[in-house]
């Protein structure tokens, strides 16, 4: 249990922050949300529906990409490096697919999937996992929608489990209890720095062969990391999602949910390891092999829709030494 007690990744929807990225924008952050913004969302989509909803969006963040400088530089540095190129519109334009998304959510919990064309690629592999008795990780990023992959989960009755951290956990619970009136069958487990006995649940949920979900691109306080190369710079991921990984013995799928307007959703899942195996006198190396693929199969996605990559901040600053955590 020592080893799995050092896997605590951020979790889905994560939103806490390393020194790296305390900048990051004020869009971004508004994911965590509160009652009362969901209440607010609600009522949008009811008194206005998705086309309604959107339209009103175009208004709003071209507002906002005029006076949230942090936000629109983030993006304008995130087309640069991803394209080559950026403006004013590059940035408008990724800005408001973040909101699109975002407001999709509500849609899509609520389990209104008449609203949007998915089409699967490779989601045959969550059912043929589940199907041996073992459960497995999924393993996503802020990229496009890990909401059009629960939606598609819950209508192929598939186990889901959220894993995220403290307040974020409750907030992401509350959101799915808003939306989805209290029938959500998706569980979000806590994580909790300061009682680590919310490992023995991720343990039982993948023993008893359910899926659990992490987010493998952004990093929490401290959280042990490695640096791979990433759109042609070094850039830090989480080392946790492997090391749980390799401590409970399961399968390892990537996931990627990409939008396309106006109502398309891409999911793809993609087999990253059977099973994590980290010896323990190559343990960092083979910690970076696993993350430089994974790393390797985001650029891809990101690489082909760049509005979809949703961290409004500079994913490549490198913290100060005294802040760089031990891997």
């Amino acid at each position: 249990m020592t080893e799995l007690r050092e896997a605590s990744s951020p979790g889905v929807g994560d939103q806490a922050q390393a020194p790296a990225v305390a900048s990051e924008a004020w869009l971004a952050r508004r994911e965590r949300g509160s009652r009362t913004g969901i209440r607010a969302l609600l009522l949008v989509t009811r008194v206005l529906g998705r086309r309604g909803g959107r339209a009103l969006l175009r208004v709003i963040i071209f507002y906002f990409t005029i006076f949230a400088g942090p936000a629109r530089r983030a993006s304008r540095g995130w087309y640069q490096r991803a394209v080559g190129r950026s403006s004013f519109w590059t940035a408008y334009r990724h800005l408001l697919r973040f909101a699109e998304v975002a407001l999709d959510r509500v849609f899509l919990v609520r389990g209104e999937l008449d609203h949007f064309e998915i089409e699967h690629h490779g989601t045959h592999l969550m059912r043929e996992v589940l199907a041996t008795g073992r459960g497995a990780i999924l393993l996503g990023a802020h990229f496009g929608s890990f909401e059009v992959m629960r939606a598609a989960a819950s209508d192929a009755q598939l186990p889901i489990n959220i894993l995220a951290h403290n307040a974020n956990a409750r907030l992401i619970a509350a959101f799915l209890d808003e939306v989805s009136g209290g029938r959500s069958r998706v569980r979000v487990i806590e994580i909790n720095p300061q009682d680590k006995t919310y490992i023995l649940e991720v343990k039982q949920r993948i023993d008893e062969g359910e899926l659990v979900a992490v987010l493998g691109d952004r990093l929490g306080l401290n959280d042990r990391s490695t640096t791979v190369p990433f759109f042609g710079a070094p850039a830090r991921f989480p080392s946790g999602p492997y090391i749980m990984a390799s401590v409970l013995r399961c399968p390892v799928l990537m996931v990627f949910g990409t939008f396309e307007a106006p109502r398309r959703y891409l999911l793809r899942c993609e087999l990253l390891a059977e099973q994590v195996e980290l010896p323990r006198a190559t343990r960092d190396q083979a910690i970076t092999r696993y993350a430089a693929q994974f790393a390797q199969r985001l650029e891809h996605y990101a690489g082909a829709a760049p509005d979809n990559w949703f961290n409004f901040y500079d994913f490549w600053k490198m913290p100060t030494d005294e802040h760089q955590p031990q891997q």
